[in-house]
């Protein structure tokens, strides 16, 4: 039975990344943006393109599966 806190939350913020940091064992990698890779979507488009201007992730900015 949800309480007071749980009635109280609206979920995660606008701006918060797809995929926390810490989802990544050696921590994500930067986009040239400026944005880590958890702050972009399947098909590579940042989530905060309007205001940064990225045109996608780089291939070579993704972890590989391996790692995580």
């Amino acid at each position: 039975m949800p309480g007071p806190v749980s009635d109280s939350y609206s979920g995660p913020g606008d701006g918060t990344p797809y995929v926390p940091s810490w989802c990544y064992p050696k921590g994500p990698r930067l986009c040239p943006c400026g944005h880590h890779e958890g702050f972009h979507a399947d098909d590579g488009a940042c989530l905060h393109a309007k205001t940064c201007g990225c045109s996608g992730l780089p291939p070579d900015c993704l972890t590989p599966d391996e790692e995580l």
